[in-house]
């Protein structure tokens, strides 16, 4: 064997000091590696713990001890440090005691020629499985934390096989059916999630050009966005699916477009109305000058005639401009439960005439900064809509709801608007703030209504919004900002009156 200097220090258990001395020789000759040496198992702990080894050589029987006896003591106090037994006898049966013991490796005793050899070629293995452990436990460490990532996504992210099995899961998926991820992985993903997919077409198509694809899937009330990715795991094929629950995106995205339609209409019916306003006047002006002249009883009911025609027109174009949001809003210190009660009041007759009953469920703090007399005419709009949805069906008995509840987190008062109708279809539920849009027959409504309620609201910085209740009817539902020095009144609280 070559000289060479490695700069490693190994320690000898011997009792010996002839043998030590052959020991030191052997070693010299081989290069000069630094050498201990210890008298005793004990004393060799002692070393260990105060310096650093790189590798133990020991012959538990020159100690009248078993290799485990020896051993284990000594490896647990030289931690990461290969321990070399010397034996008299190397045997299979000697060797498999050594390894069990926790020894590295095991040498004939009576060969100290071998040492050096046997001392750097065990120290050079147990580097690179040192190094080879370590990368195993990086490796791990990388896998843990990927899966941390994945587990803190609180999309539902799940692997599937061909046969459609689980074979990863994050933990959003599990939760979404109750349960831990090692209770579903390797069943059928019909059999643990209650939902259509994956899309067979969509997942063969993936596989087929190894391209991901995306498809949208409505879940009950949920609308998902599910997104499948190729996986090439061995010989396996498998796809990745991610499923994004976009219902809240697909709201916002639907009023965006509806908030920027009516914008367009807006601008379009505005300058229609500032158009039309010029001979509309004109119209009324002569015709109620000519009432004042004719006497002729047939003329003057001719006469009144267009003259009720010219201020229904009228009326139609204040709207189309409030719709248009071309007033200004005059705005005061208003309380939203007196607005309510006003709006109720100018239809109180027909509402005892159809026998519908109105329910009233305010918060006493419901004071807001608002034009008083378009936000009435919002509400009764609502009202006007929730009466004809009442007696279209025909009802013996039908009720309004009015409920108002003021946020002091937000500083919001929100108004809510139920009746006991047939509720809005979903094939419209899309269209009812738009205008002139309407289920009503020809002659009964303009399609306004509604579309002035969403712009009113827009321009006091509020939302209208809509859902048909479980129980039946519509609900529309009003938030107002509660505006400079609004916050007056008395704590949260609930009263409930009810009128025929």
């Amino acid at each position: 064997m070559s000289q060479r200097k490695t700069g490693y220090k190994f320690l000898f258990i011997e009792n010996s000091p002839e043998a030590c001395d052959r020991i030191r020789s052997v070693f010299e000759k081989a290069g000069g590696d630094r050498l201990l040496f210890a008298a005793s198992p004990a004393t060799a702990i002692e070393i260990v713990g105060r310096e650093t080894v790189d590798a133990v050589f020991v012959n538990p029987g020159q100690y009248a001890m078993n290799a485990r006896e020896c051993i284990q003591p000594l490896a647990q106090a030289a931690g990461r440090v290969p321990v070399i037994v010397m034996s008299p006898q190397v045997n299979e049966e000697t060797v498999l005691e050594a390894l069990q013991a926790g020894a590295f490796e095991c040498v004939p005793s009576g060969e100290p020629d071998a040492y050096p050899a046997v001392a750097f070629h065990a120290r050079t293995r147990f580097k690179i499985a040192q190094d080879q452990g370590k990368d195993a436990e990086a490796i791990l460490r990388s896998q843990k934390q990927w899966m941390s990532i994945i587990d803190a996504i609180t999309d539902y992210i799940f692997v599937l096989d061909g046969a459609h099995t689980l074979v990863r899961v994050n933990h959003a998926f599990a939760a979404a059916i109750g349960k831990h991820p090692r209770d579903i992985v390797g069943a059928g993903i019909a059999g643990v999630f209650d939902l259509p997919v994956p899309d067979e077409s969509t997942r063969t198509a993936v596989q087929d050009d190894s391209s991901p694809r995306t498809y949208e899937n409505k879940i009950g009330e949920e609308l998902y966005q599910i997104s499948i990715f190729p996986l090439q795991e061995g010989d396996r094929r498998l796809t990745i699916h991610v499923m994004k629950n976009i219902t809240e995106v697909r709201r916002l995205k639907d009023r965006l477009y509806h908030a920027d339609k009516l914008a367009s209409v807006g601008l379009l019916v505005s300058g229609v109305a500032h158009e039309i306003n010029n001979p509309l006047t004109g119209t009324i002006a002569y015709s109620e000058l000519l009432l004042m002249k004719v006497t002729d009883d047939g003329i003057r009911s001719e006469l009144k005639k267009i003259l009720d025609s010219a201020e229904r027109c009228k009326k139609i174009v204040d709207n189309l401009l409030t719709f248009s949001r071309q007033r200004t809003p005059s705005k005061s210190l208003e309380s939203i439960n007196d607005i309510i009660d006003r709006a109720v009041d100018l239809r109180s007759y027909w509402l005892r005439s159809n026998n519908i009953q109105i329910v009233r469920e305010y918060d006493p703090v419901s004071t807001v900064f608002i034009d008083a007399q378009q936000i009435q005419q919002v509400i009764l709009n609502l009202v006007l809509n929730a009466e004809q949805a009442i007696t279209g069906t025909g009802q013996a008995n039908g009720m309004i709801r009015f409920t108002t509840r003021y946020d002091k987190d937000t500083r919001r008062v929100s108004i809510r608007v139920g009746d006991s109708g047939p509720g809005i279809p979903q094939k419209v539920s899309s269209k009812i703030f738009d205008p002139f849009f309407t289920t009503k027959p020809v002659g009964i409504g303009t399609g306004l209504g509604l579309s002035i309620a969403h712009g009113i609201i827009t321009e006091h910085g509020g939302t209208i919004s809509f859902h048909n209740a479980e129980g039946g009817g519509a609900v529309f539902t009003i938030e107002l900002p509660t505006g400079a020095g609004a916050l007056l009144g008395t704590p949260n609280g609930k009263e409930s009156e009810r009128i025929r």
